[in-house]
């Protein structure tokens, strides 16, 4: 019985072993290059046949020179090449098709280093070294399978455009200065709503991504970056208005062609980049990008949440409204990044007319627009980061690529209860009629309203009264208008020191326009929640 115990144990454990998977094959590593030297005549028509990895010695003859090799691939193969041209003072490298199509021409010699870190070889592929004068070279030439993730030149046209997962990313480099790396990027349905685009720094170079419709690559938004590049938000129907159609009649799926392009004096052959597009769920109320200028600005009904991201970026909010509009803003402040808060007025074919802008706070602080009037019709919000200098230059280049921030709007009747900036000069002075009962706050600092009257002949004297404002220092000001000439103080209060009562009592008025202005004195004091409550009778 024991050794049958035993007997059992032993085929089991055998089993055991023999059901578990083999160990992976370690991958081979590649060849060694071939070497070879450079055999004349090696014109177009008589190419020098090399292998798929190969080290060249050539030499370019005087007074100029152009030599070709052919590297086969295979019927129906594609092999992934990487070309280098080293040793030569001034001379150019070229790669052509099977059909001797050129397909890419870099510089090599002085600060070119004459590289082509991946083309795509099908079936057959040429390579040209020209130059004049006489010139010793070393070209090398290494083939081997295209591998996943890998951008393989040319992909300069959307027909060669290489395919970008979501959430895979892909490596590429800016080969040239007026490289183009063209992407396809197709989203499944009900996979997310928007995208996530990054792409890795690239010393020296400032990126720009281009987004261009499936269908016929219309260009749909443009961004630009420093430091690499950083894109929230990116609708993914974007392309929809646009799209004409496929080529084939068809309907076009979801997605973009990304054209990436980098500005630099030589490229960067030999820093790669990393591009990620991820597809994310959005928030209902979720700001969509692009939407840096008025015409494509994001409709706006009570909130919205979004991202300063990439740097320099301006996120613009459409507002609609039938009648004339008291508008309060507040915005919440992202983590990194100082942001601003501004109101516009639509100007027909003109810019957009600045109405109130807000910056009191810093990073994670609240911007506050407690009042502004808003005509009927559509107006804009813009959120944009802060301008700030760095090293004697003003710039806006504050971003937040994880922490949104959150805008929230409250729109109410413009009936001549609420004070509306701006109201901050004579010239555009709210108007209101007596009697008058008011309500206003002092906000930003430095913050000046006015509110314009007419007194009729026969008025009795008015009352201008203003109730202390709780830690707001205040005080009141009476103009007389006189057309086109300066307006004329002629009553004044600020006879409490702190936050007390201000008035002017039993003045008399002959017929005529006079304003009030409501301030604090020497611009100490400032408050976007505590409101004042100015009456004139």
């Amino acid at each position: 019985m024991r050794r049958a115990l035993v007997f059992a144990a032993l085929l089991c454990a055998c089993r055991e072993k023999a059901a578990q998977p083999p160990p992976p094959a370690e991958q081979q590593a590649p060849a060694a290059p071939e070497r070879v030297r450079e055999q004349e005549p090696n014109d177009f028509q008589r190419a020098q046949q090399i292998p798929a990895r190969a080290l060249v010695a050539g030499t370019l003859q005087a007074p100029r020179d152009d030599d070709w090799y052919r590297v086969g691939a295979g019927s129906g193969k594609t092999l992934a090449l990487r070309v280098e041209l080293k040793g030569v003072r001034d001379a150019w490298l070229e790669t052509y098709d099977r059909d001797r199509n050129r397909l890419l021409r870099v510089h090599a010699g002085g600060d070119d280093p004459g590289v082509v870190p991946g083309m795509a070889c099908l079936e057959a592929c040429f390579v040209k070294v020209s130059g004049t004068g006489l010139q010793e070279y070393e070209l090398t030439v290494l083939g081997g399978e295209p591998r996943p993730g890998e951008e393989l030149e040319p992909n300069d046209r959307a027909v060669d455009a290489t395919e970008l997962r979501p959430g895979s990313p892909v490596r590429g480099t800016f080969l040239t200065a007026d490289d183009e790396d063209w992407y396809r990027l197709s989203v499944p349905d009900g996979s997310g709503d928007v995208l996530r685009i990054e792409v890795t720094p690239v010393e020296g170079v400032r990126p720009e991504l281009e987004v261009r419709a499936l269908g016929d690559a219309t260009l749909l938004a443009t961004f630009r970056g420093t430091e690499g590049l950083f894109v929230r938000n990116l609708s993914v129907h974007l392309g929809e208005t646009a799209d004409a159609g496929a080529p084939d009649g068809g309907p076009v799926p979801a997605g973009y062609y990304l054209v990436l392009k980098g500005k630099s004096r030589h490229g960067a052959p030999l820093a790669p980049y990393r591009l990620t597009a991820t597809v994310e769920p959005g928030a209902q109320d979720l700001e969509l990008e692009p939407n840096d200028d008025p015409e494509h600005a994001t409709p706006l009904r009570e909130t919205a949440t979004g991202f300063l991201a990439p740097s320099g970026d301006q996120d613009w909010y459409r507002v609609h409204v039938d009648a004339p509009t008291v508008l309060h803003a507040e915005l919440s402040g992202a983590d990194r990044a100082d942001l601003e808060l501004a109101v516009y007025a639509a100007a027909g074919t003109e810019k957009p007319r600045l109405l109130a802008r807000a910056n009191e706070g810093g990073p994670r602080e609240l911007e506050v627009l407690p009042a502004v009037g808003i005509p009927a019709g559509d107006s804009y919000l813009l959120v944009q980061a802060a301008a700030r200098q760095l090293d004697g230059k003003w710039v806006r280049d504050g971003e937040d690529r994880q922490t949104p921030y959150r805008l929230a709007v409250q729109l109410s009747p413009d009936d001549g209860s609420t004070e509306r900036e701006p109201n901050d000069e004579v010239a555009t002075a709210q108007p209101v009629s007596l009697p008058v009962a008011v309500r206003g706050w002092i906000w930003p600092r430095k913050d000046v309203d006015l509110f314009r009257f007419h007194v009729e002949a026969g008025h009795a004297p008015v009352n201008v009264m203003l109730p202390a404002v709780r830690g707001v220092d205040l005080q009141l000001r009476l103009y007389q208008l006189r057309g086109d000439r300066p307006p004329e103080v002629i009553g004044s209060s600020d006879s409490k020191r702190g936050d007390g009562e201000e008035k002017l009592i039993a003045v008399p008025l002959k017929e005529g326009d006079y304003a009030v202005e409501v301030s604090s004195p020497r611009h100490k004091d400032a408050s976007a929640s505590q409101a004042y409550t100015l009456t004139v009778q």
